[in-house]
């Protein structure tokens, strides 16, 4: 057995000079007394005798240690460090004994099978909305064929066939018109047929089929919005005759669309000073008045235009001038030269010796001054004449109430006799005729053609027209208590129980809500 080897005498062993390679985590410390540390802790005395001077050059940097920016380096500071870095050896990496050579083949030549992405047949293929060479692919919605020569042609003429039907059409619904032939069921066939028909027609005959729906009362909201999406293709290109009679049967038809009346008033305004004359100013006014429309910068000029011209008004042009547009669209200096300019003419006056529409209008007009409206001053002598109106008329023009409609006597044959209720089937109030009164209540039906604006784009939505609002308006400055429903709510009931029921939900529940933009049953003011 071997002999253990033992190392000489004074070396170190393994362990102690692992020990002396390493760094010790121990520290050593000198040790020092309490009375040390607490010396320590106390600050030391102030030196009292030391004045600013000294404490300046104790403390102010001197010139070799003033920076101009705080990263530059200090004059006096040694190079330290840049000794390692002059020193060091750059070393690169030989290049590799390869090459490498990428070719591109530029010549149009189609890929083979082998090579060609089944992807990129799709990514190459033409867009369907750039063909214009033939037809889309089959069962496409859009499979229709593209002719690039026909899409540059010139619009080509009507055949006289469709010329032929059109014609053939409008006399067939004017002889109806003429002969009072105004059943229902006959106009919803004329208007299945015109609506075929329209896309054809010029504008003359679009005026045609309008005025003689509007004469004959049609009530199909569809034909007269289809009538209006015709016309504002025609209005760039109508004349200014044209534009009035444009106006003046939407006004009529009581077709309230007021994309189209923009378009129109545009179109309007840049022809106001070419060849629009005094008739046409009044016209425009009135239409905006009855579809309760605002073109602020239209209304205004055709106002700027017509101030001058109101000392100048014949008799004609002031019965041109409708109650409601003096009313609503008229500004204060405007309806004062034009009320003035009335009573120059002495209107309506004497009253035995003027048509009766005449009279019934000027009449209209001083209920309204005198009622609906409060001016800060009229001259004296539109006073005088409006007070001459109004009584020599009281006295010369008695007014019979008008008969009752088929469902106004229904309503009052209800009232009689399933409830018992005291009503008077009319009274006269002045120019007013009220129907169905109890007392200084009134119970108005609201038609739901004459009542209310055909309004396309209000999706069902109803919106009382304004001469019906001005009506409504008169009566309650009478004192008059208005309770109103449709028409249509009363029709749809069959039995005289739910007739019944609804009249008593108007008179017990008070004013009845529709789907009305403005509130019918609410006394207005």
């Amino acid at each position: 057995m071997a002999a253990a080897v033992l190392p000489p005498l004074g070396a170190a062993t393994p362990r102690e000079a692992v020990q002396s390679i390493l760094p010790s985590a121990r520290r050593h410390y000198p040790r020092r007394a309490a009375a040390d540390r607490g010396g320590r802790r106390t600050p030391p005395p102030p030196q009292s005798d030391e004045n600013f001077q000294q404490f300046l050059g104790r403390t102010a940097p001197s010139g070799d240690e003033v920076k101009e920016h705080i990263f530059d380096k200090n004059p006096v500071e040694s190079f330290r460090h840049e000794a390692q870095y002059t020193a060091g050896h750059i070393s690169i990496a030989p290049p590799e004994n390869k090459l490498e050579l990428t070719f591109k083949d530029t010549r149009r030549r189609p890929l083979p099978s082998s090579l060609r992405a089944e992807s990129l047949d799709i990514l190459e293929r033409q867009l369907r909305c750039m063909d214009r060479s033939g037809k889309a692919p089959p069962g496409h919605p859009s499979d229709q064929f593209s002719d690039t020569a026909a899409a540059r042609a010139p619009p080509q003429p009507i055949p006289a066939a469709t010329q032929k039907h059109e014609a053939e059409f409008l006399e067939t619904i004017e002889r109806a018109l003429r002969d009072g032939q105004l059943q229902a069921a006959l106009w919803d066939q004329y208007a299945k047929r015109a609506e075929e028909l329209l896309i054809t027609m010029p504008l003359d005959r679009i005026l045609r089929v309008l005025k003689a729906f509007v004469l004959a009362r049609y009530r199909g909201a569809g034909l007269f919005t289809h009538i209006g999406g015709e016309l504002a293709k025609e209005v760039k290109s109508a004349s200014s005759t044209r534009l009035c009679q444009i106006v003046h049967w939407l006004a009529r038809a009581g077709l309230r669309d007021p994309s189209l009346m923009v378009l129109i008033g545009n179109e309007t305004l840049l022809r106001l000073s070419d060849d629009f004359v005094v008739d046409m100013h009044i016209e425009v006014l009135n239409v905006h008045a009855k579809l309760d429309v605002r073109n602020p910068r239209l209304i205004s000029t055709v106002l700027r235009d017509m101030m001058p011209l109101f000392p100048e008004f014949g008799k004609d042009q002031c019965c041109a001038v409708a109650p409601l547009t003096v009313m609503n669209v008229l500004s204060e200096q405007a309806r004062v030269a034009y009320l003035s300019r009335c009573a120059d003419l002495n209107m309506g006056l004497p009253v035995r010796m003027t048509k009766p529409g005449v009279l019934r209008q000027f009449r209209l007009l001083e209920d309204c001054l005198r009622l609906d409206y409060h001016p800060t001053s009229l001259p004296s002598k539109v006073q005088v004449w409006l007070q001459n109106l109004r009584s020599e008329a009281d006295a010369q023009d008695p007014l019979e109430p008008t008969p009752l409609s088929p469902v106004e006597d229904d309503v009052l044959r209800v009232l009689r006799e399933e409830m018992d209720v005291a009503v008077s089937p009319a009274v006269q109030d002045g120019i007013l005729t009220v129907h169905l009164v109890m007392g200084k209540t009134i119970l108005e039906i609201l038609d739901s053609h004459s009542d209310y604006y055909l309004t396309p784009a209000m999706g069902g939505q109803k919106l009382l027209r304004a001469d019906t609002k001005l009506r409504q308006r008169l009566l309650w400055r009478r004192g008059w208590r208005l309770l109103s429903f449709s028409e249509d709510e009363w029709t749809r009931l069959k039995d005289d129980l739910y007739k019944k029921d609804l009249l008593e939900e108007v008179l017990v529940g008070g004013p009845r809500r529709s789907n009305a933009m403005t509130l019918t049953n609410v006394a207005p003011g």
